[in-house]
């Protein structure tokens, strides 16, 4: 840890030729053990969703808005955003997804601000009539986190629409 107490890092996790790619806030602890993005924990969500979508982690895309694990697990404060905003935007250019799903408020405010023209899908996904070549598209589902707090019903959609906005994703290149 340094002198404010934050973490080191870790970069973006996966395939950098994939449509789809994933944006979280920030590592969690078990995620800078592992320097895999969405390990454990809440990262069930997203597993189950590769595995409906015959998928496997390392052929998506997968990193955070924050690049590291604010200490006691707190939230990312703004200027680690502004800090860590590069960092993302340079693994998007390198990426060039056409679906970027991003998970939480930061992940939705930073990308939002990223691709202003970007065309936003509903959640639960729902395959748009039309697809347009060169757009990038926008899925903001809520952060698998925060379903421990969400009744049993509202769990279970969230990893069968994940998989088939990554199924979408993948087929639209």
């Amino acid at each position: 840890m340094n002198e404010r107490g934050v973490t080191g890092s870790a970069a973006g996790y996966g395939s950098a030729d994939s449509p789809v790619a994933i944006v979280g806030q920030s590592l969690c602890r078990m995620c800078m053990e592992t320097g895999i993005p969405f390990t454990g924990g809440s990262g069930g969500y997203i597993d189950h969703a590769l595995k409906l979508a015959g998928r496997a982690k390392s052929e998506i895309f997968i990193t955070n808005v924050v690049h590291c694990h604010p200490p006691e697990d707190r939230r990312s404060r703004p200027y680690e955003i502004d800090n860590c905003r590069h960092f993302l935007h340079d693994e998007l250019d390198v990426v060039g997804p056409r679906l970027i799903i991003g998970l939480g408020k930061d992940a939705e405010k930073v990308l939002s601000s990223r691709y202003p023209d970007g065309k936003h899908l509903s959640w639960p996904f729902v395959k748009p009539r039309t697809s347009s070549q060169g757009m990038t598209y926008l899925l903001f589902p809520e952060h698998p986190g925060s379903l421990r707090f969400k009744k049993t019903p509202e769990r279970a959609y969230y990893s069968p629409s994940l998989a088939r906005a990554i199924t979408w994703g993948f087929d639209t290149r």
